[in-house]
């Protein structure tokens, strides 16, 4: 009780509260600006990062070697963002297993092919004549170690294996990010 009367008795506090009121309402609502503003530069940010991830997506499946190494470099690149989520290295995993798979796939159905004996009426008798019957033998083949699966592809072109190679960092890479992230959400780091 006698808190209450030392109160009402001092009248004084009204008006410091009255002064300082539009001072508190400003300071609310400058947080709440500047909070509204760093989440739309945050989403202007990770909106430029999909649109960028979109192209170096594309380029990273071109049927050309040299697209692709660009696309793949660029998509390891755009994987050490700090805008990168969980999800998103989930998919740059399986773009670099699926580039992989389809340069391997594609190179073993051509060996597949290139093995099979061709109808002796498909073949024109003047072109037997000047491509001599080893030179599918003959091709060049470069061994390239994916470390990311634990295999050794054999590349006919040098722009193949420089191909495979930045699939396989990709791949290698998103594993390492991911396993970085899970140490430190759980406590660890990823330094050991």
């Amino acid at each position: 009780m006698l808190g209450t009367q030392a109160v009402a008795a001092d009248p004084d506090w009204l008006r410091y509260a009255a002064a300082f009121a539009p001072l508190l309402a400003a300071v609310i609502a400058g947080w709440i600006a500047w909070r509204a503003l760093a989440q739309r530069r945050e989403a202007d940010r990770r909106d430029q990062w999909w649109k960028r991830t979109q192209w170096a997506i594309d380029l990273a499946m071109d049927r050309d070697f040299s697209r692709a190494v660009v696309g793949l470099v660029a998509l390891k690149h755009l994987g050490a963002s700090d805008l990168c989520t969980d999800e998103d290295y989930e998919m740059l995993d399986n773009i670099g297993g699926a580039k992989i798979d389809a340069l391997t796939l594609s190179e073993e159905s051509a060996r597949r092919q290139a093995g099979e004996p061709q109808a002796p009426e498909s073949r024109p008798p003047h072109r037997e004549a000047a491509v001599p019957p080893d030179a599918a033998a003959r091709a060049t083949v470069i061994p390239v170690t994916l470390e990311s699966r634990g295999e050794r592809i054999l590349a006919t072109s040098a722009g193949m294996a420089k191909a495979l190679t930045e699939a396989d960092r990709l791949v290698s890479f998103v594993a390492s990010r991911r396993s970085g992230r899970r140490g430190t959400a759980t406590g660890g780091t990823s330094n050991g």
